[in-house]
């Protein structure tokens, strides 16, 4: 009987955590020739306080979570170890300072396509979500030089 309960208990704790995280309006700019790395920009919402603490992607090498800073006029990225994410409240990663760095694209991203990214999301628990994200690649709106010279790191 012990046991039984105490699977019924892991279920519903496992329960708990699922489809926690709700994610929108995931976006990347369509990239140009010869350049292989790209961001994609979302708006989490975590239903518990938790962070989000990676991110894969099957379009590119390597993909990390970022944050982006004015220093001296120069705009710098730097990679993060998580972004928290408090409970009911939805975090605009580009609007927080945030992105999805993708590297290593092994295509290119076109317009009008999609690109799929993995969140994934630990909550206070310890328990992880994982969350499947399909961004909606959007044309160039700068000059292709300019947005291949913003993309450099």
């Amino acid at each position: 009987m012990k046991r039984i309960l105490g699977v019924l208990a892991m279920l519903v704790a496992v329960q708990a955590n699922a489809g926690e995280v709700t994610v929108s309006g995931a976006w990347s700019r369509a990239t140009v020739p010869g350049q292989d790395a790209g961001m994609v920009q979302l708006v989490i919402t975590s239903k518990q306080a938790a962070k989000l603490v990676g991110v894969t992607s099957k379009d590119a090498g390597k993909a990390e979570l970022h944050s982006m800073v004015h220093e001296n006029g120069v705009m710098k990225m730097r990679q993060v170890a998580a972004i928290d994410l408090a409970a009911g409240k939805a975090v605009d990663l580009g609007e927080e300072g945030y992105h999805v760095m993708l590297m290593g694209l092994k295509q290119p991203l076109k317009a009008g396509e999609k690109t799929e990214i993995t969140l994934t999301v630990r909550f206070a628990s310890g328990k992880e979500e994982q969350v499947k994200v399909n961004a909606d690649i959007k044309p160039q709106s700068e000059p292709a030089q300019q947005m291949k010279m913003n993309m450099k790191m």
